[in-house]
């Protein structure tokens, strides 16, 4: 009885721990120069972070990981 409890419990705090979790952008094509745009809540007026991909594949970030991405994407 008390395994099935425990169960239950760590299933519910892992599919919590997955569900919170910040979405993530795709990945950046070779020989393209990207940008992804993370916002704080799902209208997309409040910018938390940015990250900047060049064409080499170097990466760049400013402010933080949000749960909202917009992903940009544009050949060298």
């Amino acid at each position: 009885m008390i395994r099935r409890a425990s169960l239950a419990v760590l299933v519910a705090l892992g599919a919590l721990t997955v569900i919170s979790s910040p979405a993530h952008a795709r990945a950046c094509m070779i020989d393209y120069h990207c940008e992804t745009y993370y916002y704080s809540d799902s209208t997309r007026t409040t910018l938390v972070g940015v990250k900047y991909e060049n064409c080499v594949g170097d990466e760049t970030w400013v402010g933080r990981r949000g749960s909202y991405p917009v992903f940009n994407e544009n050949p060298c």
